[in-house]
């Protein structure tokens, strides 16, 4: 797909034309604002009862869509840029999010904000739509070729450093939402008699209430970053611990057939200090082998909170933009206000539900982080008295092997526990991410709403 199209063969609108439509399980649409149809040009009846994809751009990649159905299949929201096209054959290209809601999908669609995404995404289509079509020349099925355009696609997406579509979906919408606020920033709606002018009003409160919490997003897509970064400081400080360990270990083997023949508490002590060492070390050396898959649940859960959160201010602003345009016409919409009502009610729940994920999680992998650093802090602690006295004491033949090694573990440990501080310096970050997200102001308006729409019946 050529990015390179005239611009009058585009449909042109602007930031303030968020629309949406409803599909049934299958895809057939059975609702949508006037913003859809005017950009489709089509008319409701033309629209409702046709599969969504009579808006589908000819050049869209199988593939593409293939991805979507996995993703919603599993129950999870969809963000993708796609190219549509208007019953006139005018391409208008938009940001597409789909969420599944009781009874098929909400598909809410934005004009795309952040232009290297969409640029790199629709050149990702191309390779995606070549391998499409070379397949459909050697007789395969569309299923088929769509199967191979997919396969394409998440190769062309890993080169973009995007594991998965959900995680394309993970990083793309809170960056689109940001750019949409920039744009279309919230404003205070006129006053509105009437139970559609309380869920407008409500809608208005919501977006001021959840601004504060939406002005951190970036910061934990910042720590994501910032984890995937440290990571890789983690086997660094495994490698410096397990050297340190084999180097106790083998004092441990010199000195036990000692303390097993001295008859001497002193040298029974030291032995037995040895082997506590070897435990603390080992136990520290697993601290940080487990960490790598704690911190990667974090870093997926941060980002998720991001999206959830994201989802939220746009349905938001979808249903107070379409209770305006209700009030504004006179029409009976009010099917369509419940469905965005209820999708909107399901999100806050998926935003608290991420809350508390990232919280626990933000206590969980500092307290392990502690807890591995003391295991490793008793060995050093311990290491300067438990060379002096195996210097001292009367170990025999093997006493100058077992000095030497004991003391060049007392002078390395310290500069070998320098590879743990940037771990610890994490840990601290983790500590002090504030995650306060404040919901009974948000859970009064959403009642407000729920009243107004239980109005419209």
């Amino acid at each position: 797909m050529s990015l390179t199209t005239h611009v009058q063969q585009r449909r042109i609108f602007e930031a303030e034309d968020v629309f949406f439509s409803v599909t049934d399980p299958k895809g057939v649409i059975t609702h949508a604002n006037e913003t859809f149809l005017r950009l489709a040009e089509l008319s409701a009846a033309e629209a409702i009862g046709s599969p969504h994809n009579v808006i589908r751009h000819p050049e869209m990649p199988g593939g593409a869509f293939r991805l979507i159905w996995d993703e919603l299949g599993e129950g999870r929201p969809v963000c993708l840029y796609m190219a549509n096209q208007a019953r006139d054959g005018l391409r208008y290209d938009v940001l597409a999010t789909i969420t599944p809601i009781d009874g098929g999908y909400l598909s809410v669609r934005l004009r795309p904000g952040v232009s290297e995404l969409e640029t790199a995404v629709f050149t990702a289509y191309e390779a995606a739509v070549a391998i499409e079509s070379t397949q459909r020349a050697g007789g395969a099925s569309r299923h088929e070729a769509a199967e191979d355009g997919s396969t394409a696609l998440l190769a062309q997406l890993h080169e973009l450093g995007f594991s998965s579509l959900a995680d394309l979906t993970r990083h793309v919408l809170p960056r689109e939402i940001e750019a949409f606020l920039a744009s279309v920033p919230p404003a205070a709606p006129a006053p509105t008699a009437g139970a559609l002018g309380s869920v407008l009003a409500s809608t208005a409160t919501i977006a001021r209430s959840i601004t504060p919490f939406v002005s951190r997003l970036g910061d934990y897509e910042q720590l994501a970053q910032r984890i995937l970064a440290e990571r890789a400081s983690i086997a660094p400080a495994i490698a410096e611990l397990t050297d340190l360990a084999a180097q106790i270990c083998r004092v441990g083997e010199l000195l036990d057939p000692v303390a097993a023949t001295a008859h001497s508490t002193e040298i029974t002590e030291l032995a037995e200090l040895t082997q506590r060492m070897i435990g603390w070390l080992n136990d520290a050396i697993a601290g940080f082998e487990a960490l790598p898959a704690k911190l990667e649940p974090l870093q997926v859960a941060l980002r998720d909170l991001a999206l959830r959160t994201s989802m939220f201010v746009l349905l938001n602003h979808v249903l107070g933009q379409f209770t305006a345009e209700v009030i504004a016409s006179g029409q009976e919409r009010g099917t369509e206000v419940r469905l965005l009502h209820g999708a909107l009610n399901h999100s806050l729940v998926q935003v608290e539900v991420e809350v508390e994920s990232v919280k626990d999680l933000l206590v969980d992998i500092p307290q392990n982080v502690e807890t591995t650093v003391r295991s490793a802090d008793k060995v050093m602690l311990r290491a300067d008295g438990w060379n002096d006295r195996l210097i001292a004491a009367d170990l025999g033949p093997d006493g100058a092997e077992i000095g030497a090694l004991s003391t060049a573990v007392r002078a390395e440990f310290a500069r070998r526990m320098k590879t743990q501080y940037e771990i610890v310096g994490l840990s601290a970050r983790l500590r002090q991410t504030p995650v306060r997200f404040e919901t009974a102001e948000i859970r009064e308006q959403l009642q407000h709403i729920s009243a107004g729409v239980a109005s419209q019946t």
